[in-house]
């Protein structure tokens, strides 16, 4: 045998280094394989975020979006409202729209844009409530007082959305987040206090029925 060895000796060496060869070769292969289906993975629940984040930016948009009723209101500035509250038509889509998009892309939000859009539901379903019998013109003047607060969560809706932008998207973060999506229940009335539509909710409702 180990005569054979001897005299078979680059044989044996040209034959181990092909094994070997092919060994290194395959476990590269591989490598390469797993790694291109996690990139094509990460592409695609990427892709998925993204989509989600624009759709929420769209909605801000709308959110944000006012209509000039004419004239000057109570503080000398052009009368206008929210887009939304411009008819009961409008504002019925814009809820049915809304709603749809958290439906179909909560999973991919982060729980910092999912707290968000919870509190805006909250706001939105609580004057919805208040509002379902009440007048094109009477919403109209009712979204003069509190056009603010459309501003003010619009821009808190997308402060958050570009978080994801700026962070996620740059290092590739591809992960969806489990964390809880509502603020405590504290923190949301805390917050909800703050809005002009609760401060004047008084005077808010009077408009809303009519009565001023």
């Amino acid at each position: 045998m180990e005569e054979f060895l001897v005299k078979n000796a680059s044989a044996v060496f040209a034959l181990s280094g092909a094994i070997v060869g092919s060994l290194i070769t395959g476990l590269i292969n591989y490598a390469t394989k797993t790694k291109e289906s996690k990139l094509r993975v990460t592409e695609k629940l990427l892709d998925k975020k993204l989509e989600a984040h624009e759709s929420l930016l769209s909605m801000v948009s709308w959110i944000r979006t006012m209509v000039l009723l004419g004239g000057e209101d109570s503080q000398g500035e052009l009368k206008r409202c929210p887009i939304i509250m411009e008819s009961q038509k409008s504002k019925d889509e814009f809820l049915e729209a809304f709603v749809s998009l958290q439906n179909r892309c909560d999973r991919w939000f982060s729980a910092s844009v999912k707290r968000e859009v919870s509190f805006f539901l909250d706001y939105f379903v609580n004057l919805n409530e208040h509002s379902r019998e009440a007048s094109d013109n009477s919403l109209q003047e009712a979204g003069v007082i509190i056009r603010n607060d459309f501003i003010d969560i619009a821009s808190e809706l997308e402060n958050c959305a570009h978080q994801f932008f700026n962070k996620d998207l740059l290092k590739l973060n591809y992960k969806t987040d489990r964390n809880w999506h509502k603020f405590t229940s504290k923190e949301t009335i805390a917050r909800l206090n703050k809005t002009e539509f609760y401060k004047r909710k008084k005077q808010v409702l009077q408009v809303l029925s009519g009565r001023i």
